[in-house]
C-alpha cells in the first residue's frame, strides 16, 4: 500500500524559512498584519516580544530586501521542508509507520525528519514500543 500511494502523490515538497524578527515596540495588531503584508506574506506568528514570519523559498530573497527597508531586525532564520501532497496512512498501517518514525529518529545522523503523513499526529500519539 505505502509505495503505491507514493507512487500516486506527487511528492513534490516545498521549502519554507522560518524568519524570526524583534517585534517593534508599541506596535499594534493592525501594524503587525501591515508589516507581514509589507514584507510580502500573510503566515506569521507572534511569540513573547518576537514575530516569526513563514516564508516560502522563492519569495525570501525579497522578504529580507523589504525587512531591511521597514527596519525589521532579524533574529534567527531556520530552513523547513514541508510537503505539498499530504496522504492519510489507513489505521492498520499506523504501527509500521510508528515504529519505522521511531527508529529513524533514533539514528545518529538526523536531525529532522520529514514526511508526507497527513495523520502523523495521531500515529505518534499512539505508542508502539
Amino acid at each position: 500500500w505505502y509505495q503505491r500511494r507514493v507512487r500516486e502523490s506527487s511528492g513534490i515538497n516545498a521549502e519554507y524559512g522560518d524568519i524570526t524578527c524583534e517585534l517593534p515596540d508599541g506596535i499594534t495588531e493592525e501594524g503587525i498584519e501591515e508589516l507581514a503584508l509589507q514584507c510580502g506574506t500573510e503566515e506569521y506568528v507572534v511569540e513573547d516580544s518576537c514575530i516569526i514570519f513563514t516564508i516560502g523559498r522563492e519569495d525570501q530573497k525579497s522578504f529580507f530586501e523589504e525587512a531591511k527597508e521597514v527596519g525589521l531586525s532579524v533574529e534567527s532564520f531556520d530552513t523547513r521542508w514541508q510537503a505539498e501532497d499530504l496522504v492519510e496512512i489507513p489505521e492498520d498501517h499506523w504501527k509500521k509507520v510508528g515504529l519505522f518514525i521511531d527508529q529513524l529518529e533514533h539514528l545518529d545522523g538526523f536531525e529532522k525528519i520529514y514526511h508526507n503523513a497527513e495523520n502523523m499526529e495521531a500515529i505518534q500519539a499512539r505508542s508502539y514500543r
